[in-house]
């Protein structure tokens, strides 16, 4: 199985051309961030690509902001999918994820904004490790960025790492392996940026700090045998105490490549001159990563974004399932062909009838559609559905509505 992360700043960017990138890729799953579209701009040809099923999360207060996409191809279709990290974008828990661990640090109102930015997609798919059927998570995200002029964000960024590392680590708890990948917006190590001598307090930052304890310090298993015995010799006391439980999966395949970037200024043109930040991420639990991973890398020769795209490959086949999530964008009132049938419009009318009977006779307008797949369940404008209304009365009887 390949899987492959990518921010793409802007899916309407690949035009007609996004069946032919994502076959470039070659991979299984394919993740995106920053699509940069809400659902009343996604159009078919981006939301229903040959070969793939797709899942997608908007952003509901800001238009061209955010969002993510995750694309399976139909041979590693999910059997569940979800949006969100909190459960409060899910009204139907059928086909849904689920397992969101202890919520209670957190208030109702910071776990509202921690999802309403359309920043994550988790699918659930079921593959063979050493022919036993297993299960993997992988999880779709991106991470805020600490706007330097708006000191609220850093706070919100570091709210949804400590989120996202409670979710996560739920779902371990079940017994299914974990993969997260994505624009994690925060560069480890000195050697994953391109000037870390200019920033005051490089490995005091706040993000930097989880991260340490976010991942596996695996840098042991690269030492030598003479090496490890040497840390078994030490007392428990003078030992660090390490509770990550996930891998960086490039850096343990590269643990000395230097200048390995995916994030660069385009404003500047620093591509060119290769001055960028690694910030995107494939992450695995340390025992999915230890038995199935076989290489990770980063592709900076693929253009068309000021990200490169990150993949990683696992020994292990993935299964595809025969049922599509509620959530794939298949299952969408606009792209599901319930409205190709001019029928569909057309109501017979009697003259004799009163002109109320008639709009109550009237087929439910996608509005309500959208609202019971809980399109803005945080209080945001409700515009794209307002774009789609027919005009219709939505107090006809439930019998006609159906």
């Amino acid at each position: 199985m390949k899987i492959v992360t990518w921010n793409i700043n802007g899916i309407r960017t690949f035009k007609g051309g996004i069946k032919k990138i994502f076959e470039s890729l070659d991979a299984d799953i394919i993740c995106v961030q920053e699509t940069k579209v809400t659902r009343d701009l996604l159009d078919e040809r981006t939301a229903i690509v040959e070969g793939y099923n797709s899942y997608f999360s908007f952003s509901r207060g800001r238009s061209g902001y955010s969002g993510v996409a995750t694309y399976c191809k139909d041979s590693a279709t999910p059997f569940a999918a979800e949006e969100g990290l909190t459960g409060l974008l899910t009204t139907n828990h059928e086909g849904s994820v689920g397992c969101y661990g202890d919520q209670r640090e957190f208030s109702n109102e910071e776990l509202q904004l921690l999802d309403n930015e359309g920043r994550a997609i988790l699918t659930q798919h079921r593959v063979l490790c050493d022919e036993q059927p297993e299960t993997i998570t992988v999880i779709n995200v991106y991470c805020p960025r600490a706007d330097p002029e708006k000191p609220e964000r850093k706070q919100f960024k570091l709210q949804f790492y400590k989120l996202l590392q409670v979710r996560a680590e739920a779902i371990l708890e079940t017994g299914s392996h974990v993969i997260i990948l994505g624009d994690v917006n925060t560069s480890h190590r000195p050697v994953d940026h391109c000037d870390p001598d200019d920033i005051d307090g490089f490995e005091e930052h706040p993000g930097r700090k989880w991260l340490d304890s976010f991942l596996v310090d695996d840098s042991k298993e690269n030492e030598s045998k003479q090496d490890h015995d040497e840390e078994e010799s030490l007392t428990l006391s003078t030992k660090p105490i390490r509770s990550g439980k996930f891998v960086d999966a490039f850096r343990h395949f590269h643990p000395t490549r230097s200048k390995a970037f995916t994030c660069w200024n385009t404003m500047t043109g620093a591509r060119q001159t290769n001055y960028g930040t690694r910030i995107d991420y494939i992450f695995a639990d340390h025992l999915v990563f230890k038995t199935q991973f076989t290489a990770a890398d980063i592709m900076p020769e693929v253009e068309g974004s000021d990200h490169c795209p990150v993949w990683g490959q696992l020994r292990c086949p993935v299964l595809s399932s025969s049922k599509l999530p509620l959530l794939c964008t298949r299952h969408l009132p606009e792209f599901a062909g319930r409205q190709q049938k001019l029928s569909h419009f057309l109501v017979k009318v009697d003259p004799q009838q009163p002109l109320s009977a008639c709009r109550d006779a009237l087929p439910a307008s996608q509005e309500a559609g959208e609202a019971r797949e809980n399109l803005k369940p945080l209080g945001a404008s409700t515009s794209s559905g307002k774009k789609r209304m027919s005009g219709v009365n939505s107090s006809a009887p439930k019998g006609k509505k159906e």
